[in-house]
């Protein structure tokens, strides 16, 4: 049996190297296009969690402004129940609310409101040791 010639085998060597490499070739475009699809859903993940981030933030903001609403209302329902006459700490036992949670729910203008004499006269009394008349009359003026 006579040797395939060098040139026969170079020949037979580039073939199967171009079959290598078209293969190779065929299954990096194979590659890319499911890059490609991968990347597709990936962002598309990205948009649903942000989407949902969005609902979050408006389901948030719903909800805060209708506790706030209710707030509002039991605050009034305080307030009426305040008005009967009722004492903060009989209220509070009644709600099973604590002094400080009682407070929450009344108005924080309702202190300013109702300046306790006895502080506004000590307050003058340190200003003024002898406590005369004209400073408690500049006192009266200036809390007026």
């Amino acid at each position: 049996m006579s040797k395939p010639r060098k040139s026969a085998a170079a020949v037979a060597a580039r073939e199967k190297a171009r079959a290598k490499a078209e293969e190779i070739t065929r299954r990096n475009e194979q590659l890319i296009e499911l890059a490609a699809k991968f990347f597709i859903h990936e962002e598309e993940i990205e948009l649903i969690d942000e989407d949902a981030a969005k609902k979050i933030a408006e389901l948030q903001a719903t909800a805060e402004a209708k506790k706030d609403k209710a707030r509002a209302t039991a605050a009034s329902v305080i307030e009426q129940m305040l008005g009967t006459g009722e004492s903060k700490k009989s209220i509070g036992e009644r709600l099973g609310l604590s002094g400080s949670e009682l407070k929450s729910f009344l108005p924080l203008a309702a202190p300013a409101k109702e300046p306790n004499a006895s502080e506004a006269q000590n307050e003058d009394t340190a200003q003024d040791p002898a406590s005369t008349t004209a400073g408690q009359a500049s006192g009266v003026a200036a809390n007026a």
